[in-house]
């Protein structure tokens, strides 16, 4: 199975504070952590230490920063043959005042819209790809020229590219700023569910598509799977730095999806995974081992059960969702996490047709209040769905992809 991989490459330079400083204050630090970062770049990292070796391309500063992600790329063994050099621009620096006493992040992010790739050409057909959101010319330029590969696309901005390429891709992990900046909606203070349900109903409206999984502010995951609207809780573990959650979730959700699971099961594994990575600082050194994400999410049966699903199984199809929409409280036992063992990929096997997102609105019912379950486990997911019923509206079609030459050669 080839996965491609495209993002903008970071250094994230971590300022770590006992408390939020106020302005004029001065602070005096004796450390500083520095890691590298981007949802693209710790995806890649996070299958190549999962056994699933990627190509990851993104645009790096001619610098000590620029070295150093290719060398830590280099390590996880990553073929980053793709990667291309601008010598005119820095490698991208983001900062990150992090709260030592609640591991609160606060991030300062820099994007040259400038820095992009300009090389789209591969010797080789991707039958998954992640793309990050920030470099916009290089999923585009993907989803324009391949019809055939799944993509899972990261939102973060409601701005046109990115409404645009999300509506081009399989499936679309967003943050909770993407989606009300884009219905124009916003979450009060108390969190009602019902506010949510309202909140994912204007995305499928504008969206013309279900195929959205979002990540709140409060860490809790709103999807949508066989009809019903769901709403997945935080999990409670301590939190040494929680900026690794977003990136770790997109690679493990991918992976779980490439995997054959279902989407139930990928954003329980997901959630797991990106859980886990929150008792360490940084985003790529926060990546946990797949015996840790399998143990703890309690899916190992399943993915060994599972089969890969690759491009070779067709296209992503659109089912209709019906006028029906209710939700389900089902604590799981916990996990006894086992020894962990050497990575490889445990659970290669032979593709088949799997589904994927469906299309336009969903319809609800009287909402539940729901309320998290705390978990004595450092991580414990619980599937905690929300019920509700919607009027059923028209999809909006699909953007048609522009002609462009062949990528692929």
């Amino acid at each position: 199975m080839e996965v491609l991989v495209i993002g903008k490459p970071t250094m994230n330079i971590y300022l770590p504070l006992q408390e939020y400083p106020q302005e004029g204050e001065v602070f005096l630090i004796n450390a500083k952590n520095e890691s590298i970062g981007g949802i693209g770049t710790v995806s890649a990292c996070l299958f190549a230490k999962w056994g699933i070796k990627p190509y990851f391309t993104g645009v790096l500063g001619n610098d000590a920063y620029g070295e150093k992600i290719r060398n830590v790329l280099s390590e996880y063994k990553v073929n980053s043959k793709f990667l291309e050099t601008n010598f005119e621009k820095p490698t991208t620096t983001n900062y990150f005042i992090l709260n030592t006493k609640t591991g609160a992040v606060t991030k300062i992010l820099y994007n040259d819209p400038d820095v992009e790739l300009t090389k789209f050409k591969y010797d080789f057909q991707p039958d998954w790809a992640i793309l990050d959101g920030v470099d916009t010319a290089g999923a585009m330029a993907l989803l324009n020229n391949d019809q055939r590969v799944r993509t899972v696309f990261y939102a973060r901005r409601a701005d046109q590219n990115t409404i645009t390429l999300a509506k081009k891709s399989s499936y679309v992990i967003c943050t909770q700023s993407f989606v009300e900046a884009y219905t124009k909606t916003a979450i009060s203070a108390d969190e009602q569910t019902q506010e949510y349900v309202d909140m994912y109903q204007k995305l499928v409206d504008l969206a013309g598509s279900n195929n959205y999984v979002v990540i709140l502010k409060n860490r809790k995951i709103l999807y949508c799977e066989a009809n019903k609207v769901k709403m997945l809780p935080e999990m409670k573990i301590n939190h040494a730095d929680v900026s690794s959650f977003d990136s770790v979730f997109t690679g493990a959700f991918t992976y779980a999806m490439m995997k054959g699971l279902d989407i139930d099961d990928a954003v329980k594994f997901a959630n797991t995974a990106a859980a886990i990575s929150l008792s360490k600082i940084g985003e790529e050194p926060s990546i946990p081992t797949l015996d840790e994400a399998l143990d703890n999410s309690g899916l190992r049966d399943k993915f060994a059960a599972a089969k890969e699903v690759t491009a070779a199984s067709g296209p992503a199809t659109k089912q209709e969702v019906e006028q029906a929409v209710q939700v389900e409280t089902a604590p799981e036992a916990p996990q006894q996490p086992v020894e962990a063992t050497p990575q490889v990929d445990p659970f290669a096997q032979q593709p088949v047709q799997t589904e994927t997102p469906v299309e336009n609105t969903i319809p609800v019912e009287q909402p539940v209040t729901t309320q998290p379950v705390e978990m004595p486990q450092a991580v414990e997911p619980v599937a905690q769905p929300v019920p509700v019923e919607m009027p059923q509206v028209q999809a909006q079609p699909q953007v048609p992809p522009h002609e462009e030459t062949n990528i692929f050669g």
